[in-house]
């Protein structure tokens, strides 16, 4: 397959790259360096409320330090497949391509450390759906996936559709899970995550209510804005990978999405509505908050998102994949050519 993305889409993500332990020769002659692989992710909570609305800035940072190897990792991969010339052959995809093979050859990030951490078991989640946006950035450019990493994104995408299956979240958590297993059925046919994230889909359009409100996301206090734009975040991830399987929504669903995005661009120009509800003052958030929703997302954000909100956000969405518009872009594509397309009903 050729790189089909267009141009126009040129990821800005880092000037530079720190944290490589060694450079090693790519096939252009230039140097390229060589992430060492991280095996397991052991994190402390970052939560000190029982509302999971107060980070305890203390131990945000030390995490920061712990995942570090990876981050540094993603970067580097993200910026090689965001640039436009991306193919076998060209210094930088070759690069993160031998990257991606070492890390999956040494199962990187599949090794449950011990006492098991939650927070860890989180940040995996999370860095999945980068992982999978990336091999998908890698077939896209004409790369191969070779057995070993087949067999690495097979372990950590089963593992991760397995644990979310037995927990209890029903909050956004679940539905980033639900759209690495959906982008990961892209990468080869799973039955189980196939099944998994329709399930999960249909929960997330029940949870919507009328007037745009997510019970369990309403129930994080001063944090309620925040996590109601990371539950329509993992929709739309979701929602794009689901329509590249060739999964359509319904009006009914649209309907529910529309009113999702209609709440929060309210509460962005006027909070009182929101803070009245959540009993408590509503945190701004940053341009991290709007990368995906402008990314993925645009046709369903209203007038009130450009007035209040952050319309010209830095779309580059470090660990989740690089240039979030590059990356809905691609899996729009994988939608105009799904095999079979299916209504959600």
């Amino acid at each position: 397959m050729t790189n089909f993305l267009p141009k126009v889409f040129i990821a800005a993500l880092l000037s530079t790259v720190v944290g490589a332990h060694s450079y090693a020769a790519s096939p252009a002659g230039k140097s390229c360096p060589v992430f060492s692989p991280v095996m397991s992710l052991s994190l402390g909570d970052i939560y000190a409320d029982a509302q999971g609305s107060v980070p305890n800035e203390a131990v945000v940072h030390k995490n920061r330090d712990l995942t570090a190897g990876v981050d540094v990792f993603m970067r580097y991969l993200e910026k090689a497949l965001d640039n436009p010339d991306a193919r076998p052959g060209e210094s930088s995809a070759a690069c993160a391509y031998g990257n991606f093979a070492t890390w999956a050859k040494a199962g990187a990030l599949t090794t449950e450390p011990k006492p098991f951490s939650r927070e860890g078991a989180a940040k995996r989640s999370e860095y999945l759906i980068g992982i999978n946006i990336l091999a998908l950035k890698f077939k896209a450019a004409g790369f191969t996936m070779d057995p070993n990493m087949l067999a690495w994104l097979r372990s950590l995408n089963r593992a991760n559709t397995l644990s979310y299956e037995r927990g209890t979240n029903r909050g956004n958590l679940r539905i980033w899970s639900a759209a690495a297993a959906a982008l990961y059925a892209l990468i080869e046919r799973d039955v189980d995550a196939l099944n998994f994230q329709d399930r999960v889909w249909r929960e997330a359009m029940e949870a919507i209510h009328d007037d745009g409100t997510i019970d369990v996301e309403m129930a994080r206090s001063h944090r309620a804005l925040i996590y109601h734009m990371f539950s329509l975040s993992a929709t739309l991830v979701l929602r794009s990978a689901r329509e590249a399987l060739g999964y359509w929504g319904t009006s009914q669903d649209n309907g529910r999405l529309r009113r999702l995005a209609d709440n929060i661009g309210r509460t962005l120009c006027d909070q009182h509505e929101m803070e009245r509800a959540a009993k408590a003052v509503q945190e701004i958030p940053g341009d991290w908050a709007y990368r995906v929703p402008i990314g993925y997302g645009a046709d369903l954000l209203n007038s009130d998102w450009s007035r209040c909100g952050r319309p010209k956000a830095d779309l580059s969405d470090p660990t989740s994949g690089g240039d979030a518009r590059r990356s809905a872009q691609m899996l729009r594509w994988f939608a105009q050519h799904a095999g079979t397309q299916r209504s959600t009903r």
